[in-house]
């Protein structure tokens, strides 16, 4: 927790759009209505939503036509607005501070598959991305569900 001198300094902005916030690590009541959590049916492999529960087992056309090289996937939000300046943010401006959110949230929505996970592994970045961004995001977000 911040102590108040350096709330005073930095106080705390909204993770969507740097409005002043509250608390450190929230969304301002504009944004948070434009998070778009995906939530169950979704396909068991892919993790792609459906607007309707097809069954149990129901696979996706993708899953189906091109089987990936991996049993099951999820997403956490839909990649559009407030979720995307979010993972921007984190890629492409340091925004290193967004990783524990992005992380509950990938818990929120993939927890059965964290739950049987021996290890967290994050994607290897080129050494010519590390160089530029100087963190490998993928790490980051490893660290922060790690600690979940």
């Amino acid at each position: 927790a911040l102590d108040w001198p350096a709330r005073i300094l930095f106080p705390p902005v909204c993770a969507g759009c740097r409005r002043h916030v509250s608390q450190p690590g929230v969304l301002c009541g504009a944004c948070w209505p434009k998070l778009r959590l995906l939530e169950r049916p979704w396909c068991p492999v892919m993790g792609t939503p459906f607007i309707h529960h097809m069954g149990d087992g129901f696979l996706s056309a993708e899953a189906i036509a091109d089987p990936p090289p991996f049993e099951r996937a999820r997403a956490a939000v839909a990649y559009s607005g407030v979720a995307r300046q979010m993972v921007q943010g984190l890629k492409y401006q340091d925004r290193t501070d967004l990783a524990p959110w992005m992380a509950r949230w990938m818990l929120r929505a993939g927890a059965e598959l964290i739950a049987e996970a021996d290890v967290v592994v994050p994607v290897p970045l080129h050494w010519r991305r590390f160089f530029r961004r100087q963190f490998n995001q993928s790490a980051e977000l490893a660290r922060a569900v790690s600690q979940l």
